[in-house]
């Protein structure tokens, strides 16, 4: 996939693209209706002889319109990235979000984005607004697409089985609670965090359970604070796992800390790029009156993933045989 990145302007850029079919959302997340989103995109780029041209924008928009509002993101760029690349997209256009981006009137916005290509078609969401002050819509964005000549499809929403809208903010708020298995319903996989292995106080080493500290951004949001079981990977091997995530407030490091903890192996991956995929939150974090206390209760943290993890194991084998 080519990832474009540069100034958003409607001098345009040095060399205009050719046909393409542009899918415009926030994709925070990557979500089942982002997915749904970008495969409707990519069906029409098919049926016209286009590309398909994801647009993200570079940061949240609150970030720069209000930053004491701006959420945490559900991904980073890099793993919002491998998302959008697997599922099929060609190009991925970042587009700086600044003040000046910000002040485009809608139309603006629209001309911008055909100087940069050929615009055969536009693909967004039923709740997709763009342009300043949020002013454009998908019946502006149809009305537009009837007189500049590129087709419009505005996806509805999508809904879990019980009926709710999946969305970026309820996935968050499901995160928030440690309901890591809702939020996979919404997001159509399990919630990852990703980023390199960096050396720590060596607090579990110590206490016999040796851990991988996994460094994410301050952008990156954590979920509720406590113990998964988490499938652990690193260049292209894999292990079910045991993550903290949380304060350490038994023994405290001072910080936020993501460490996972190998179950039945011993694992060095100092230095590496690792991620964790959670699967079943286990208990929450708490103070301990002693080490002693917090050993024998992460023996049992291991017993409970164990016992997750035959089950898991279990329902995976029978999902793959239907």
């Amino acid at each position: 996939m080519r990832v474009l990145q540069g100034p958003f302007t409607e001098n345009g850029t040095a060399e205009k693209a050719g046909p393409r079919v542009v899918a415009l959302g926030t994709f925070d997340g990557v979500h089942r209706g982002h997915q749904e989103l970008i495969r409707r995109g990519r069906r029409m780029a098919e049926r016209m002889g286009a590309r398909l041209r994801v647009c993200v924008f570079d940061r949240h928009p609150l970030a720069v319109l209000c930053p004491e509002k701006a959420p945490q993101m559900l991904q980073t760029a890099e793993e919002q990235r491998e998302r959008i690349e697997f599922l099929g997209a060609e190009e991925l256009r970042v587009i700086p979000f600044t003040a000046e981006t910000a002040a485009l009137e809608p139309g603006a916005f629209l001309r911008t984005l055909g100087t940069e290509c050929v615009l055969r078609g536009v693909v967004t969401g039923w709740n997709y607004t763009f342009g300043r002050g949020g002013a454009g819509n998908p019946e502006l964005l149809r009305e537009k697409g009837r007189e500049d000549g590129f087709r419009v499809e505005v996806v509805p929403p999508v809904r879990t089985e019980s009926g709710e809208i999946i969305s970026s903010s309820a996935v968050r708020e499901l995160l928030r609670r440690g309901a890591v298995r809702e939020a996979e319903e919404m997001l159509g996989f399990p919630y990852e965090i990703s980023g390199r292995v960096v050396s720590g106080k060596h607090q579990g080493t110590r206490i016999g359970f040796p851990t991988a500290n996994i460094e994410t951004t301050a952008e990156k949001l954590l979920p509720r604070y406590g113990v998964y079981a988490c499938r652990m990977e690193s260049e292209g091997r894999a292990w079910n796992a045991l993550v903290n995530i949380g304060l350490q407030p038994t023994i405290p490091s001072g910080r936020v800390t993501v460490e996972a903890h190998a179950l039945g192996a011993e694992v060095d991956l100092y230095g590496r790029p690792a991620r964790v995929k959670l699967l079943e939150f286990l208990r929450p974090e708490r103070r301990f009156d002693s080490v002693e206390a917090l050993i024998a209760q992460i023996e049992q943290d291991r017993e409970n993933a164990g016992a997750f993890f035959r089950e898991w194991g279990t329902n995976t084998l029978s999902e793959a045989k239907k």
